[in-house]
């Protein structure tokens, strides 16, 4: 074994260059200053950020307003919202200021739900007025069964 060990650490650090080498950086995602203002006025609806902020009436509603206080007129409700902008065609594609649609309590393909990608896969949106504004994981088992489609608004 001790006769080895030198012929065992370089194949380590082959491995660990080849590793390293294999990886390319990837590119910063460049991000829209009115993207980033969208961002920061649906942060503002969360309790935690503003307790006396105003709960809108649903989901579409929220949206709406976050967009509208940053001058994108939106439609009223989340399935005439899904049919705006340019469809996104992957969730690994999805910027910050895209709108992600889900289906509604039932997973089935009729858009039903809508809410505000922010980044790593975490999105804001209302899904319940008595919860409020809230931000979760794309990923979540409820929310990754839901996932319908992305649109972007923000060039």
């Amino acid at each position: 074994m001790a006769r080895n060990r030198p012929l065992i650490l370089a194949l380590l650090a082959v491995a660990t260059i080849a590793g390293c080498a294999a990886r390319r950086p990837r590119k910063p995602v460049y991000v829209p200053e009115k993207a980033k203002a969208v961002m920061r006025t649906a942060r503002s609806y969360l309790p935690e950020e503003n307790p006396q902020a105003q709960t809108p009436k649903d989901c579409s509603d929220f949206v709406g307003k976050v967009f509208a206080a940053n001058g994108i007129k939106l439609p009223r409700t989340a399935i005439s919202m899904s049919i705006l902008g340019k469809r996104v065609k992957s969730a690994k594609d999805l910027r910050m200021g895209d709108l992600v649609f889900f289906s509604g309590s039932k997973a089935n393909r009729i858009v039903g739900h809508v809410g505000i990608y922010d980044n790593n896969g975490i999105f804001i949106h209302l899904p319940d007025n008595a919860v409020g504004v809230r931000m979760e994981s794309l990923y979540s088992d409820y929310y990754r069964k839901r996932y319908l489609a992305a649109r972007r608004l923000i060039k």
